[in-house]
């Protein structure tokens, strides 16, 4: 019993820290489109079952969402120094298999409560999937020179380092989450029946809200990141608005991948409305580099103080906030507005 606690320690421990924010992200889209006068369970697994674009972005999002969690769980690599003393062999195995299980509550219960016994078996079969590949490992990528020119150039090369380095689940549950999110924004847009430019705003406005915990975990690399090279650039004379401009290119760039993957989720739900998927795209596209921009200040910001996350999250979503309320206030030119902020708020920071 010793044994099993210390590996429950080194294995469960860490996957239920790495499910927990996709279980918030589950939480929040659930809260929007599911209960009261809502969807039901049972209408969400059935529009996925009989529309192949909804099941196939539910099922890619929920590999990508809980895949770094499956990889602890399969792999035990957290719990290798263990094997070194006398173990009970079956047990890990069992409560791993009963883990994976658990912590893919809020998926296999969806299904299970739409669809019953059916649903029971394709949350198994995903299960399956999920577990083997979890099980293949990539080989490692062969360290090569860089070849950066100037300042700005190299300091974006460190910080997408960075990223590649140590970031690679957060960015894997991102895609996950940033799937999720326009899941969310295409059902809202096509239970209200909306097209246009009102499809675009209120489409733009969920995938804001929801990208919230997509890129909180990357840009807490980031912000360590630009901290960290912070003597490097006052070594080699970088200025800070080498400093600045490159974290901004690179938070920037990241909102704009989200919001490219958000909104490839939302046209596979909707269907093949050029004029709509064109105008959520591009109202989409200039919220992402208004909020790129608002988190870079928010990152600039947050100081040397304690609670970091917390206060890089907080600031995520007020830039969210932001988003929408110029959304809401003035439609699609809201979203220019909001671009407007956030290049405001970075030269008064820089002034």
């Amino acid at each position: 019993m010793s044994w099993l606690r210390v590996w429950a320690r080194a294995v469960i421990g860490p996957a239920v820290r790495r499910v927990s924010a996709a279980w918030v992200g589950c939480a929040i889209v659930g809260s929007q489109i599911l209960g009261g006068n809502a969807m039901r369970p049972g209408d969400l697994t059935g529009l996925a079952l009989a529309h192949a674009g909804v099941g196939g972005v539910m099922a890619l999002t929920w590999m990508f969402v809980f895949l770094p969690t499956a990889r602890v769980l399969v792999r035990q690599d957290g719990a290798r120094y263990l094997r070194a003393l006398p173990a009970p062999r079956l047990a890990p195995t069992v409560l791993a298999a009963v883990a994976i299980v658990g912590l893919q509550l809020p998926w296999i219960g969806l299904w299970i409560v739409g669809e019953g016994a059916r649903g029971a078996l394709i949350g198994l079969v995903g299960t399956l999937v999920i577990a083997g590949l979890a099980a293949i490992r990539t080989p490692a990528l062969r360290p090569r020179a860089p070849q950066w020119r100037g300042a700005t150039g190299a300091l974006a090369g460190v910080h997408v380092r960075a990223l590649r380095r140590r970031a690679g689940d957060a960015l894997m549950r991102g895609i996950g989450l940033a799937a999720l999110a326009g899941a969310a924004g295409g059902l809202f847009v096509r239970n209200n029946g909306l097209v246009g430019a009102e499809a675009g705003v209120l489409g733009s406005a969920v995938i804001a809200v929801m990208l919230v915990p997509a890129v909180v975990a990357p840009l807490l690399v980031l912000l360590e990141s630009h901290r960290a090279s912070a003597w490097v650039a006052a070594t080699t004379g970088a200025s800070e608005l080498a400093r600045t401009s490159s974290l901004a290119a690179i938070v920037v760039g990241l909102h704009l991948a989200c919001t490219l993957i958000a909104v490839g989720a939302t046209a596979a739900i909707i269907g093949a409305d050029l004029a709509t998927i064109a105008w959520l795209g591009g109202v989409a596209a200039l919220v992402a580099i208004g909020s790129g921009l608002g988190c870079t200040r928010v990152l600039l910001g947050v100081g040397e103080a304690t609670r970091i996350a917390a206060r890089a999250s907080i600031g995520a979503l007020a830039v969210a906030a932001a988003a929408v309320l110029c959304l809401g206030l003035f439609d699609a030119p809201g979203a220019l507005g909001l671009v407007a902020i956030g290049f405001a708020a970075l030269l008064a920071r820089s002034a």
